[in-house]
């Protein structure tokens, strides 16, 4: 009842009324008054001029104060509005009335509510998109990485080059301080073959046979070790590595373990994810294609008799049918020679005109030395800088008669070019079997001494 009877409950419109009333209607029932006197005498007669006056003076302040009220109620929902567009969400208007004013500042509340939620939504949308952008741009890398590899995979590079690119880029998979590929040798011996992030060398401590590492092996897949996962039998590898948490994977070369690749970190309760481990998985695919590449370059290599540059026999058969006319000298008591030659400045020569201008010289000198045997001789490329030649059934003497012939057919290849430098020679060393040496090794020992003198 008595809130019903309260100004407070009422509208905007019933106040404005009521206000108006009170400072307009008094004044003017008394202007009314004064220009019609006669019309109020009876009651002027009755009544104290002063005290309607009074009452006629409070009246219109009451209007004045009820108009004041609703205009400072505006004034603050203004200031208050004001504040929250400015960016204060915080903000909160009191509500003093159940007008027009008091139901659109309890609106404005709602939406304030509703923005700071909104907001607060965009700002966990806004770290859910960095933390994708960054995941992104981890593969994005990730990625490059694993096109660097294949690269120079397909362009024939060292196995220990292609290894360590793969653990520099490991390193950034899975939060990881740390990364590496320990290598199984010829003697179950675990060799850290590349590292990056590690303080410590932990191969000689390692073997086939321990417990962490056949247990890798044997797994074939992934081994995790983290807050979520843990095996007792892994202790030994997380303290030589000095790491809490691992990561790693078996690789195999011919179906029988070969090395283990796998990355680490320090991190309190840390816990690997699903895409840490395809990305392990991914580059352990790839350093497995690089080592299987890797041993058929070398299984190639080692059927191969000829050098690529110059057509000549390489310097493993060179080696290996040395020793093969070495024992048939032996045999049939008979002498072997053979002639070590070396191109004279080349290295500075290489420096001067560079690799193309060099490799050309090479297979030209090369050609020279191969035309000039047509029999049992072999020809071969030793070394970088290096031509071998066997010289069956000749003695020292013979062999060096030849290897001066050789020389000279060499000066005649270069006797007409205008510059000096370009005028090039080969320096000889010449031995023979049994005099020099009973075997390969003491012959090609003895002759690089000699032309090392040279």
């Amino acid at each position: 009842m008595a809130k019903s009877a309260s100004l407070s409950s009422k509208g905007i419109r019933h106040k404005l009324f009521t206000a108006v009333c009170l400072m307009s209607v008094i004044p003017i029932l008394v202007c009314l008054n004064f220009a019609f006197p006669s019309l109020f005498i009876s009651f002027l007669s009755k009544t104290s001029f002063k005290f309607i006056i009074l009452i006629m003076i409070s009246i219109s302040l009451l209007g004045f104060v009820l108009i004041k009220q609703i205009i400072e109620h505006i004034i603050r929902m203004a200031r208050e509005v004001k504040s929250i567009a400015e960016g204060d969400t915080d903000k909160y208007i009191e509500i003093k009335s159940e007008d027009e004013i008091g139901q659109l500042g309890s609106a404005i509340n709602q939406l304030t509510s509703r923005i700071k939620e909104n907001l607060n939504e965009l700002e966990d949308y806004g770290s859910k998109t960095a933390q994708i952008n960054i995941d992104i741009q981890k593969r994005v890398v990730t990625m490059s990485g694993l096109l660097q590899i294949s690269s120079l995979i397909t362009k024939g590079a060292k196995l220990d080059d292609i290894l360590h690119l793969c653990v520099e880029k490991l390193k950034s998979v899975a939060d990881s301080s740390a990364a590496f590929i320990l290598f199984l040798d010829s003697n179950g011996k675990m060799v850290m073959r590349a590292q990056a992030g590690l303080n410590v060398e932990c191969g000689a401590s390692l073997a086939e046979s321990d417990e962490c590492v056949s247990r890798v092996f044997q797994g074939g897949a992934l081994t995790v070790i983290d807050a979520k996962n843990f095996n007792a039998s892994c202790l030994k590898l997380l303290s030589l590595l000095n790491i809490k948490n691992l990561l790693c994977l078996p690789i195999y070369l011919a179906h029988k373990p070969a090395a283990i690749a796998g990355v680490g970190n320090n991190i309190p309760d840390f816990i690997y994810k699903r895409d840490d481990q395809e990305l392990l998985d991914i580059f352990g695919k790839q350093m497995a294609i690089a080592i299987e590449s890797d041993w058929l370059t070398a299984k190639v290599e080692g059927l191969e008799i000829k050098d690529m540059l110059t057509g000549l026999y390489n310097e493993r058969y060179v080696r290996h049918h040395l020793d093969e006319e070495i024992k048939r000298a032996i045999i049939y008591q008979r002498p072997c020679g053979f002639v070590l030659a070396r191109i004279q400045n080349f290295t500075s020569y290489q420096k001067l005109y560079g690799q193309v201008a060099s490799e050309a010289i090479f297979k030209k000198i090369a050609s020279s030395l191969s035309a000039s045997f047509s029999g049992i001789e072999k020809v071969g490329r030793f070394a970088d800088y290096d031509f071998a030649v066997i010289l069956p059934e000749k003695n020292k003497r013979q062999a060096q008669k030849t290897a001066e012939e050789l020389q000279k057919n060499v000066e005649t290849l270069f006797q007409d070019e205008p510059v000096k430098d370009k005028r090039l020679g080969i320096s000889i060393a010449v031995v023979e079997n049994p005099l020099d040496g009973v075997d390969s090794n003491e012959l090609i020992s003895i002759a690089r001494n000699l032309l090392n003198s040279k």
